[in-house]
């Protein structure tokens, strides 16, 4: 094996380390407020370990499309820096590599990064996305039908306190319904009813309670002494246990649920009839221009990794961290510019990968003409000194 590939290995794993420590504190904090309600289910709800840790595995994606282009700078940052600290970055100008070819692992690196993160924005994440809201669905569900019981109150849905007289188990209808309806503030409702069933709509993932023969009792908070009264034959109530986690269920399905091919139907769905066609097309412009930012960070990380050597893996985590947080402004100031018509989907997506590589091309040139490979590191002269 020759030296050059030996070095590469060397360095690719000296980046593989810092990556996977990123990658997993990054994860971890981004994800933290969502486990702390994904164990409050356990804890409060009841829901089973093995379902929540299936719901942890759908939202995961989402959070890896953002830190692993973080993880990728860090990893270059540090593994670069720590060898310009260690001296070995002039070892290696002693054998005849330059500064351009020194590149080459963190590029390889960073192609690595784009195929994984690529295939998780296209592929993964609209499989992810509805994954978990057909499970968030199915777990409402079921607690639903399991959590009503005859003769007691029942407080599990949001906002809505439910008392069931008589319950048939097997066919699931309920009479004499008795519901306190508090979630509208600034008006009391209570809701009695003969009959009533539980409902499911599977394609819009909603729940709920359809009731027969009975009256609405409302008591507006803002004008006491008013008391109206409403009797129906029959009447839909829908039913919702809470946000599990951060997004309702009972919404259509967003970009992030969609793949290219069905963003593009859609934009042009929108554009056929007169609405604004350019949320879609941002998104599909957004699947692929994130990926993107992980060559950028391989062609960022070497330079800056040498110039900042001193300030050791403390130093890169916070680089890496403002990089990417100003990378992830432009990309969001990008989206709202785009959805909004003020710039081109294309190009408010696409901008901010233009200043990230001339950002990179600008600190690959200038350190090698300012001497970063000719043993000149931050300005001043690094001499090898006769062996005594």
């Amino acid at each position: 094996m020759s030296m050059t590939k030996i070095l590469d290995r060397y360095i690719f794993h000296e980046m593989l380390a810092a990556f996977t420590i990123g990658a997993v504190t990054f994860t971890f904090v981004l994800l933290m407020n969502k486990i702390l309600r994904l164990v409050e289910l356990i804890v409060n709800k009841g829901v089973p370990f093995i379902v929540v840790f299936r719901l942890f595995l759908y939202i995961l994606p989402y959070s890896l499309v953002v830190t692993i282009p973080m993880a990728t700078l860090l990893g270059c940052l540090a593994a670069y820096g720590r060898m310009a600290a260690d001296n070995e970055i002039i070892a290696m100008k002693m054998t005849g590599l330059s500064l351009y070819r020194l590149v080459v692992p963190a590029l390889a690196f960073g192609i690595t990064a784009y195929l994984l993160t690529t295939y998780i924005t296209i592929s993964l994440l609209p499989f992810s996305n509805r994954a978990f809201k057909s499970l968030v669905y199915q777990i409402t569900r079921l607690r639903a039908t399991l959590g009503i019981q005859e003769g007691v109150f029942n407080a599990d849905f949001e906002g809505l306190t439910l008392y069931v007289h008589k319950l048939d188990a097997e066919t699931g209808t309920m009479r004499g319904v008795f519901i306190v309806d508090s979630r509208e503030p600034k008006e009391q409702r209570v809701v009695i009813a003969r009959e009533g069933r539980l409902f499911s709509d599977p394609e819009g993932l909603r729940i709920f309670l359809k009731l027969h023969d009975g009256s609405t009792h409302e008591a507006p908070a803002d004008s006491p002494g008013r008391y109206r009264v409403l009797n129906f034959a029959a009447y839909d109530l829908a039913l919702e246990m809470g946000r599990m986690l951060s997004d309702p269920i009972d919404r259509p399905l967003g970009e992030q649920e969609l793949t290219i091919a069905e963003l593009r139907e859609r934009a042009a769905r929108l554009r056929a009839d007169g609405k604004n066609y350019r949320p879609p097309l941002v998104e599909m412009h957004k699947k692929v221009a994130i990926p993107v930012a992980c060559l950028l960070f391989g062609l960022v990380g070497p330079p800056l990794g040498i110039r900042v050597r001193r300030g050791g893996r403390a130093a890169s985590l916070v680089i890496s961290i403002g990089f990417a947080l100003g990378y992830y402004v432009l990309i969001v100031a990008g989206e709202g510019l785009g959805t909004r018509g003020y710039l081109p989907p294309a190009w408010a997506m696409w901008l901010p990968n233009a200043i990230l590589a001339a950002t990179g091309g600008y600190l690959l040139v200038s350190g090698a003409h300012e001497g970063l490979w000719r043993g000149r590191l931050f300005g001043r002269q690094q001499r090898l000194r006769p062996a005594t």
